[in-house]
């Protein structure tokens, strides 16, 4: 019989002052599998052709939107730079999970969280704020933890004792949890769309139904349990 290290169940939060920048859909999932999640490599051609495959959304304005909500008009959103670094460079697989999650980042045109979730525990709350200052954080492939300015969007676990470890940050810069980072020895991670004040449901929905749909054509078996908010 197969078995999953699943976290039974993790309740997905939304701040009000967040749902105050106009995010009303956002959706994370738990993905579980006894295998590797990076196996196999997604290759250039099989990109090329899921990336035709699935149309392609046009929400930068509304990803741009949020941005300026936060205080950064300036600034280019996540999924509008990976986008045109997708079309511009060629492809450069990473493996399994992370490719689903880049194809589906690339075609609804904004930035999708992936957290490998080895060492959460039970009754742990993923939660979505604005930092009230003070938090740190250790970005992706560094070592040299950086502080949140308060009022920046931050998402990651609040446990029953109200302790919050960070997942995520967006605003001045646009960081994951270095511990978070999803390995080869990764079987259960978290995927998070947060959408933006001008999106529908469907738009955070395809998320999961594009990674999914990636990870059946690799051969990658997972258990995918909606969190419930």
């Amino acid at each position: 019989m197969t078995t999953y290290p699943l976290i039974e169940s993790m309740r997905l939060a939304v701040a009000p002052e967040v749902r105050a920048l106009g995010v009303h859909h956002a959706r994370a999932w738990t993905l579980a599998g006894e295998s590797s999640l990076l196996e196999p490599v997604l290759d250039a051609a099989g990109a090329a052709e899921l990336l035709a495959r699935f149309p392609h959304e046009d929400s930068s304005a509304g990803y741009r939107r949020l941005l300026a909500a936060l205080g950064y008009p300036e600034t280019t959103p996540a999924g509008e730079r990976l986008r045109a670094l997708v079309s511009s460079r060629p492809w450069h697989g990473h493996g399994g999970v992370v490719d689903a999650v880049t194809i589906a980042s690339a075609v609804i045109g904004g930035g999708i969280g992936l957290h490998d979730l080895a060492g959460v525990p039970e009754g742990a709350t993923l939660l979505v704020r604005r930092s009230p200052g003070g938090e740190r954080i250790v970005p992706a492939f560094s070592s040299r933890s950086r502080p949140i300015p308060q009022g920046d969007l931050t998402y990651g676990t609040q446990m029953p004792d109200g302790s919050f470890e960070p997942f995520a940050w967006l605003g001045k810069r646009d960081t994951d949890s270095a511990a978070h980072q999803v390995k080869p020895e990764s079987r259960q991670v978290c995927v998070v769309a947060l959408g933006h004040p001008q999106d529908t449901p469907e738009h955070t929905e395809s998320v999961i139904i594009t990674v999914t749909k990636v990870l059946e054509l690799l051969g990658i078996t997972t258990r995918v349990t909606a969190m419930t908010s």
